[in-house]
């Protein structure tokens, strides 16, 4: 009788840690589930592979794998004769803002294959992002490859 209860104690302690492992961000996923069984992470399947995020960040927020990052949609070019649609449009900037929990490197090899480090500069010339967090000095988040 002792062995039955060493053996459900044992699926019991097993099935607990199952449940409470949770993908890191910036893993490969396939649906919201692999990221997070709590809900509180995103399958992104529009990346290679998908990528777990978490949608919607503040600054300093993030799991400690991963930095807040904005992305501002960038305003269109306007002609010099549509200066009060273009005024129209920045008053927008704030819905034009999302926010992300992405994976945290400092180098390419801190991120998975297809993926690189994208550092500061390329993250707001090419990307129109920046990490938000307040300790970011030197690092990057984990982008496709392009």
């Amino acid at each position: 009788m002792v062995r039955p209860m060493k053996y459900i104690a044992l699926l019991f302690i097993l099935s607990v840690l199952v449940m409470g492992c949770e993908d890191k961000i910036g893993d490969s996923c396939s649906r919201d589930m692999d990221c997070s069984v709590d809900g509180d992470r995103s399958c992104d399947n529009s990346q290679p592979g998908g990528y777990c995020l978490i949608v919607t960040c503040s600054p300093d927020d993030c799991p400690d794998e991963a930095a807040c990052t904005e992305f501002i949609t960038p305003s269109p070019e306007f002609d010099s004769d549509d200066a009060e649609a273009e005024a129209l449009y920045e008053q927008l900037a704030p819905n034009r803002s999302r926010t992300y929990c992405l994976a945290r490197c400092r180098k390419n090899r801190d991120c998975r294959s297809g993926y690189h480090c994208a550092l500061d500069p390329e993250l707001d010339a090419d990307l129109n992002g920046m990490i938000i967090d307040s300790n970011f000095e030197g690092l990057g988040v984990c982008v496709p490859n392009v």
